[in-house]
């Protein structure tokens, strides 16, 4: 827990633990697996609330539920994609369906979801039809995900970082969008490159996910989206200190509910989590990242 980031990969570490490893497609998929295809119930237990936002919340106040949380972020991530009726929008990585479901209940627009995970997509599908929204889910990596009707907005909540092709992912996005259509990526980014190297603190968070992890530079990040024909058109650096609330918040919900979680995945993949979500909650109290929400728009 108190080891400190650094600049020199520890000589334990592995040269397929390192980040930017490169998988078949098959192999990613059943690697990102090995974390989401735990049953839905214990996610929903971990990140309470009601829409199980996998990713950091934005907090009104100190006071506030985790679902005023929730709906804080996807207000200023409405915000930002200039959400409107009618619309048609993406979420790459949309977990159970909990942010899609929600924009398309709020904002009447219609969406689309992509997920690798079974248990995901039975459980946005079940959600959709609970809040009657116009939202279709699809077991689909964004690799092989074709769209004939184009996308006003495609949105990611920190997803891209499992993505190792980044630049392709942009280029996939540009060819889904309509013209002039927008791309909304919330992330973490590295503030040096002295803290890309993994250390063995980082090793343990990079593990829980199957060793995708593959955390960028925001610059890194910029010359990709210009690159892949997309100009940035305004980002939003939420306070990491949203994040570390939203960590103890989760590690409370673990730990409240730890024996029926303990029955619902193991002992030692509670242990396991618990790890993870404390060792990430240290990196977040250090000044290595920042979280950022990045707005882009296909040029013509």
């Amino acid at each position: 827990m108190g080891e400190k980031m650094s600049n020199n990969t520890d000589s334990q570490i592995l040269p397929e633990h390192e980040l930017y490893q490169t998988f078949e497609l098959d192999e990613y998929v059943e690697r990102i697996n090995g974390h989401y295809e735990y049953s839905p119930e214990f996610f929903y237990r971990l990140l309470g609330g009601t829409w199980q936002s996998y990713s950091s919340l934005y907090w009104p106040h100190q006071q506030a539920t985790m679902t005023e949380a929730e709906e804080a972020k996807f207000s200023l991530m409405a915000e930002m994609m200039d959400l409107k009726p009618g619309m048609r929008i993406l979420d790459v990585g949309c977990g159970w369906g909990g942010p899609l479901t929600y924009f398309c209940k709020t904002y009447q627009v219609a969406g689309v979801g992509l997920m690798l995970s079974e248990n995901q997509h039975a459980a946005a599908c079940e959600r959709a039809s609970k809040y009657d929204v116009n939202a279709q889910f699809h077991i689909c990596p964004w690799e092989t995900f074709d769209d004939s009707q184009g996308f006003d907005v495609i949105y990611t909540d920190e997803a891209i970082v499992h993505f190792h092709d980044l630049a392709g992912f942009f280029r996939r996005a540009s060819s889904l969008l309509k013209p002039d259509g927008l791309l909304l990526n919330k992330e973490l980014h590295y503030t040096h490159p002295r803290y890309v190297p993994v250390t063995r603190t980082t090793e343990v968070v990079n593990e829980i996910f199957g060793f995708t992890g593959n955390y960028r530079l925001l610059g890194d990040e910029l010359r990709m989206v210009y690159d892949s024909g997309f100009e940035m058109r305004r980002i939003e650096q939420m306070p990491i200190g949203h994040y570390e609330q939203t960590m103890d918040h989760w590690l409370s919900n673990l730990f409240a509910h730890r024996e029926e979680i303990k029955r619902l995945i193991s002992t030692e993949t509670y242990n396991a989590f618990r790890r993870y979500l404390k060792i990430a909650r240290h990196i977040f109290t250090t000044k290595a990242v920042t979280l950022d929400m990045v707005l882009s728009q296909k040029t013509p």
